[in-house]
């Protein structure tokens, strides 16, 4: 129970970061705190790709019952931070370029689309806050220290892009793309090498309060794809 008091109150801490990670913080069962630590961990690298995850040393670590665990393993596993074989148990899944490529084409058809959707309908409360998380985005030096926190705002930035769409079902296709995304990143590079201060983010959210649905498209698909070609370039092991 210490250790979940221990979690709950570093989740309070961060609350302003703009994560996705921090709904619904008041009623929190313990399938939930154990799927929010046991994906950090995977996220942060502590948890590397292909280690088993054991239903028990989980507990442990969560500090909840087995039966939650499993509970967090099969959303992880929906998430595709996590893979299960049988006979052999769930271990954190290892990204292959094959992956990357298929999940990237879904990123693409949904961001693609709310842009596009955000061209035209956007309040000035939801370009507001776009903005505000694009500039700290494009802003705040990505370091170790601050690693952990920038990857909730980029999960939360274009979970936000796509949320205000009032599409759940993009909504929830989006945050799997992203979750993964961010494991990819993670075993590639903890400080992507790039000039600040950035305005990438800024940049998109400028083409798509121009208000022109192909130009916003266009610049998404851009922003969208930059990333992986990092990912292509700087792949082990393969072409």
């Amino acid at each position: 129970m210490l250790q979940i008091k221990r979690y709950n109150s570093y989740m309070k801490q961060n609350e302003n970061n703009g994560g996705e990670w921090m709904e619904e913080q008041n009623f929190q069962t313990a399938s939930d705190i154990a799927y929010r630590i046991i994906s950090r961990k995977i996220l942060a690298g502590e948890y590397p790709p292909g280690m088993k995850l054991s239903r028990r040393k989980m507990a442990e670590a969560t500090g909840v019952s087995v039966i939650p665990v499993i509970e967090a393993l099969k959303k992880l596993e929906e998430d595709m931070l996590v893979e299960s074989k049988p006979q052999w148990g769930s271990f954190v899944t290892i990204p292959t370029l094959d992956k990357i490529h298929q999940s990237y084409q879904l990123r693409e058809a949904i961001e693609c689309q709310s842009a596009r959707y955000l061209a035209e309908h956007m309040t000035e409360e939801q370009d507001a806050e776009l903005r505000r998380m694009a500039t700290e985005l494009d802003t705040v030096p990505y370091d170790a220290q601050s690693a952990i926190n920038t990857s909730d705002t980029h999960i939360a930035f274009h979970t936000k892009l796509t949320q205000f769409t009032g599409n759940p079902l993009m909504v929830d296709a989006l945050k799997k793309i992203n979750m993964f995304y961010i494991l990819c990143k993670a075993i590639q590079t903890k400080a992507p090498k790039c000039e600040y201060p950035r305005y990438w983010h800024r940049l998109l959210m400028d083409r798509i309060e121009s208000k022109d649905c192909q130009v916003a498209e266009d610049a998404m698909r851009i922003h969208v794809y930059d990333s992986l070609i990092a990912i292509d370039e700087s792949w082990p092991g393969e072409a």
